[in-house]
């Protein structure tokens, strides 16, 4: 049923199904109305609709019946507004005329089959679409061979179809290595292993660039290049490349937006990797310029803005940035993974209002009802990814803690630190968290004395200065406030007095403030 269902989002809320001459056409509209209505359809639910059981032969039925209704309804080709992708309208268009031509191409007398297919092949030439170029070379080659003979035109669509054809196996060539890397970073195999993969592929491949020239077939090959640098942790190769990416997609008229946003987002990791305040914030500016809010990279533009301000210590800059995106934009229709993301940094943002490090507008009610706690539990992803983003969970939770004086309750938070730090970040490459999570667990150890606090955290914090933000290769939503500035914050919240806390058996409490 989520299966059909999904077919019925995809034509949209106002669509009208038309059943005319079917004999289950009241059936077929009930369940349609159903689909599109029902938040979370089920079987059983959609066949009380009509009447039965979910395992009835009927019902099974109506849902075959509706289901072909749809997939003709969504390959059908229709007028559409102006502003719809001509690209996709096209497509769909050529592959209709050239499934037209397979069935007409054993007919002598067609009058439509050569008329359709110069025009599959001609848009195909126009948008790069190289296999239906190829398709329809071929079949054009066959008919000037035999039925329509013409010498002159079958040398010219013969050796088109041989040259689309080489075309459309590079292209495929060059996906499959470019799926296989991908395979390889996903897997969370070595950098080496996947370093070395994607210096091979592009080996084998860069010379397509030159002798197709074509945006479809250099733009794979440059994510390949990408790919080199990437697991090489070296982000100014990554810059360079995703640049000259740039600077030649702009040059080709077929290039798609999807093409531009894969290296926009690309350079957005760079930038902010290498933490780069000043030329990745004039690189989000002129690109915020040219995005709008329904764009895929809109959401990665401000994030790359809000974590180089975060970065760079410029809170009321990072406070200001958030209050300007667009609201209908971080709701839970976007992708779990940017609404968590985003959930993070406002709660980073909210914590610092708390410390005074940001001056909230006075109209501004964005964390006039924030709840950590609420907060916390709102989380489906992060919770799971123990060396990354869960990270951010445990210290927010602390230092929500820390700032309204719940020490009892920031005890039980700050016992799991050690334990968590030893068994999830191990490896050179967590030592920054993992010293600042040890500082951190001292607090409950120290009672909340700022002297004390200080002087039993200074090997951690000095070890933690010896592996700059700078030089870490980890990713970078795993430090989003430095832990440096951060820790300077922390210790500006705790006073010259012990908190005594008392404990008894697994229970631990406070007393009196001495």
């Amino acid at each position: 049923m989520n299966q059909i269902s999904e077919l019925v989002g995809l034509l949209g809320d106002e669509y009208q199904l038309c059943t005319c001459n079917v004999k289950n056409d009241t059936a077929l509209k009930t369940l349609f109305s159903y689909l599109q209505e029902a938040d979370e359809p089920s079987v059983e639910a959609a066949a009380r609709q009509l009447g039965l059981e979910a395992g009835d032969p009927a019902f099974r039925k109506v849902k075959h019946q509706l289901k072909l209704h749809l997939l003709n309804a969504l390959t059908a080709i229709e007028p559409a507004e102006r502003q719809t992708d001509r690209r996709q309208r096209a497509h769909n268009y050529v592959w209709k005329l050239i499934a037209i031509a397979k069935q007409l191409r054993t007919s002598v007398a067609s009058s439509v089959l050569l008329p359709y297919l110069q025009e599959a092949f001609r848009m195909c030439e126009d948008l790069e679409l190289l296999d239906g170029a190829y398709q329809c070379a071929v079949m054009l080659r066959r008919q000037y061979a035999n039925r329509q003979f013409d010498p002159d035109k079958y040398q010219f669509y013969a050796k088109e179809a041989d040259r689309y054809r080489d075309m459309a196996f590079s292209y495929q060539d060059v996906a499959a290595s470019l799926n296989h890397v991908n395979y390889l970073r996903n897997s969370r195999r070595p950098d080496e292993e996947v370093r070395l993969a994607a210096r091979e592929a592009c080996k084998q491949h860069y010379s397509l660039i030159e002798r197709y020239d074509r945006a479809i077939i250099s733009y794979l090959v440059y994510l390949l290049e990408i790919n080199i640098h990437l697991a090489g942790k070296n982000y100014e190769a990554v810059i360079e490349t995703a640049n000259k990416a740039i600077a030649y997609l702009e040059g080709k008229p077929t290039a798609q937006p999807t093409m531009f946003q894969v290296f926009e987002a690309n350079l957005t990791v760079a930038y902010t990797q290498l933490n780069d305040y000043k030329r990745g914030t004039a690189f989000a500016n002129r690109l915020l310029e040219k995005t709008s809010p329904s764009d895929f990279n809109y959401l990665k533009v401000y994030e790359l803005l809000l974590l180089l301000a975060l970065r760079a210590g410029k809170f009321q800059e990072a406070y200001d940035t958030f209050l300007t995106i667009r609201p209908e934009t971080l709701t839970r229709n976007m992708l779990s993974y940017y609404f968590e993301t985003f959930r993070i940094m406002e709660a980073y943002l909210y914590l610092l209002v708390q410390m005074d490090r940001i001056r909230t507008h006075p109209d501004d009610k964005t964390f006039e009802r924030f709840r950590v706690s609420r907060f916390l539990n709102s989380f489906e992803y992060a919770n799971g990814e123990k060396n990354s983003r869960n990270v951010h969970l445990m210290i927010i939770e602390i230092v929500d803690h820390v700032l309204n004086r719940r020490h009892n309750k920031s005890v039980y938070s700050i016992e799991a630190v050690n334990k968590y730090a030893s068994r999830h970040l191990k490896g050179k490459s967590h030592e920054r968290v993992r010293y600042f999570l040890k500082a951190l667990a001292q607090l409950a150890t120290q009672q909340f004395h700022r002297a004390a606090v200080e002087r039993h955290t200074t090997r951690y914090i000095t070890l933690m200065q010896k592996r700059p933000l700078s030089e870490s290769r980890l990713d970078f939503y795993l430090e989003l406030v430095p832990y440096e500035m951060l820790w300077s914050m922390i210790l500006d919240q705790l006073g010259y007095k012990r908190i005594r806390l008392r404990q008894t058996g697994n229970t631990v409490d406070k007393s009196k403030n001495t």
